[in-house]
């Protein structure tokens, strides 16, 4: 049986560089009352920063656009102690994975925030200029701007916001959005108000789940919990139940923007997956 054309042509992978954290932040791991007493050692873990790039008949659409390539020095102190970025080199600047992929900034029409932390939304002030299309739910830019405007920033940075302040900006305020035939829109919450999960449907009839921040770690998929990270553990839960769902369908595959073992699994651009 013919499968049905989506104009989604090829998805290439974006590396942004690697991030840092105590593990706690992903999967927790309380001492039980056998250790009180003792000293529980802590456990980093390092994972990528990582984007996409989807190359569609309608347009070209780019999957975040991770940290400022001076994190150290715009971030919060507290943000790069407890997240500190280690490794980023010119290779991890937006303009050069793009190029990776044969594309320029100028080339972008849409721009989708799976959420506007700082390490998804900290190099979008290089595409401002071209106009492209910034796409975010509106739960999270109504959050960001209230996280600010109470003084906690946390992981919202006002430059990031600021750099989107008067841009060709659209928010959808529901739980879905077909931005393009074969790209699908999902509003998940539970790590962030308007966190979103994509669901990429190629010409070849496989489907890429991205599931940005929802999950930082697939572990977090097989034991149904998040650590420090979480948000909204109703919505957290929900979403779980919802991926494993989509993932018993052929042909489906997930994409998690921290995994660790993400460059084991899947290619890196210029390689792509179709």
């Amino acid at each position: 049986m013919a499968v049905s054309k989506t104009g989604v042509k090829r998805l290439f992978l974006l590396d942004y560089g690697t991030v840092a954290c105590d593990l706690g932040w992903i999967i927790p791991n309380p001492s039980r009352v056998s250790e009180r007493g003792t000293s529980k050692p802590v456990q980093w873990v390092e994972g990528p920063v990582s984007g996409a790039l989807i190359e569609h008949r309608d347009g070209v659409i780019l999957v975040d656009t991770g940290s400022h390539p001076e994190a150290e020095k715009v971030w919060p102190k507290d943000a790069w102690e407890y997240f500190p970025m280690t490794r980023f080199t010119a290779e991890n600047l937006l303009e050069n994975q793009l190029k990776l992929a044969g594309y320029k900034p100028e080339d972008i029409h849409f721009v989708v925030f799976t959420h506007l932390h700082l390490d998804h939304a900290g190099q979008a002030y290089k595409l401002r200029d071209y106009k492209p299309l910034f796409i975010m739910h509106e739960d999270e830019l109504k959050h960001a701007l209230y996280m600010i405007w109470l003084g906690k920033i946390g992981a919202y940075l006002p430059q990031d916001l600021e750099a989107l302040k008067g841009a060709n900006i659209f928010t959808f305020a529901d739980s879905y959005l077909e931005l393009l035939p074969g790209i699908e829109l999902y509003r998940f919450g539970g790590h962030t108000p308007g966190s979103i999960v994509m669901k990429v449907t190629t010409d070849t009839g496989n489907t890429y789940i991205l599931a940005g921040d929802f999950i930082h770690s697939p572990l977090e998929l097989e034991l149904e919990t998040k650590g420090w990270l979480l948000g909204n553990y109703e919505e957290f839960l929900r979403g779980i139940k919802i991926l494993k769902l989509w993932l018993k369908r052929l042909n489906t595959r997930l994409i998690t923007c921290h995994d660790p073992d993400i460059w084991n699994k899947y290619p890196k651009a210029p390689k792509h997956l179709e």
